[in-house]
């Protein structure tokens, strides 16, 4: 009988353990962060996306681009169009970094990638 006591003792500790998780944060992408180590074959343009020269460009995109420091130098890299997601793909390098942003036609960031160049 003492055995079992304790028995369900030990179970009813066990499953009272608080959850240290937080579920109150949002996953909110960080231009400054790392995820890997070395520059994939395929960070740049692929074979099912297109240059955007101009007014090809959608406005609120453009506007966007041009108002957010972060893309500094972006008429320099171009704007291409996946065909396959339909979104707007930037690639902006320096020297040891490379961040690949992908925008919906209404300029807002739907992906972030960033590499450090081997």
């Amino acid at each position: 009988m003492l055995v079992v006591l304790a028995w369900v003792i030990g179970i009813s500790c066990a499953l009272a353990q608080s959850d240290t998780v937080r579920h109150d944060e949002k996953d909110i992408t960080n231009p400054e962060s790392k995820y890997n180590k070395e520059l994939p074959r395929d960070i740049g343009p692929q074979r099912d996306s297109v240059r955007l020269e101009g007014n090809q460009i959608p406005r609120k995109l453009r506007r966007t681009l041009n108002s957010i420091d972060l893309y500094r130098g972006w008429e320099d890299e171009g704007v291409y169009l996946n065909k396959n997601t339909k979104l707007y793909m930037l690639y902006i390098s320096t020297d040891s970094l490379t961040r690949k942003y992908g925008f919906d036609e209404q300029g807002k960031v739907v992906t972030f990638t960033s590499f450090i160049k081997p």
